[in-house]
């Protein structure tokens, strides 16, 4: 997965992110220097001023500018007045990118297999994956792109002195997390096969070595 994160808050109306599900935006967005155009468009710029930012040829800016716009990656936003000339100015149309990674590779993608390696990596990259085409879905059901979606995210660096220690972490943190969620969930499916009473979330907890 890939995500392009502007330095700076966003200026403006959008999306805090936005999936990419299709190879063309998706090859759109990875080609130098549009990754860098669309961080510079966190507030509104014109072409011109990207070229000279970049120091790159104007006539190339321009042709990776409309690129972006074609993709919808790009939104012109108003004109800016520079002596006798008019230039549009853009701003990129979220905050940042991420690649639904398993929309663009179909069934290539690593899938979550419910009797697969809890321990492999293969499930992991499945249960990630699983994680965007559920966002993917949920946001085009919206209707709203900047509709802000209740989720939770918890992310700390820890440490183990042995597989001893690791494991003893797993088998606690299992037996943890299965009393809270029963305590605090109804069934996600009735016992005739129906849903279950409320809203359906879906919780994934993934525990995975850092770079030291």
């Amino acid at each position: 997965m890939l995500s392009v994160m502007t330095p700076e808050s966003r200026t403006g109306p959008g999306p805090d992110v936005e999936l990419i599900r299709d190879a063309e935006t998706a090859a759109v967005l990875l080609k130098d220097p549009r990754r860098r155009i669309l961080e510079m468009a966190r507030s509104p710029l014109s072409a011109v001023e990207m070229a000279d930012r970049l120091g790159e040829p104007r006539q190339r800016v321009g042709y990776h500018v409309r690129r972006l716009v074609e993709a919808g990656l790009l939104e012109n936003v108003d004109e800016a007045r520079r002596g006798a000339m008019v230039d549009k100015r853009y701003r990129s149309s979220a905050r940042a990118y991420a690649l639904a990674s398993s929309d663009l590779l179909g069934p290539l993608a690593a899938r979550l297999d419910s009797e697969g390696d809890r321990q492999s990596l293969a499930h992991l990259l499945g249960a990630v994956h699983q994680v965007q085409s559920d966002l993917a879905r949920v946001l085009a059901a919206s209707g709203s792109p900047t509709e802000r979606l209740p989720t939770l995210t918890l992310s700390s660096r820890i440490r183990f002195r042995d597989a001893a220690d690791r494991g003893a972490f797993a088998d606690a943190l299992v037996r943890a997390l299965t009393q809270v969620v029963a305590a605090h969930t109804t069934p996600d499916r009735r016992a005739d096969g129906a849903p279950g009473e409320g809203d359906p979330y879906r919780l994934t907890l993934t525990l995975h070595p850092t770079p030291p």
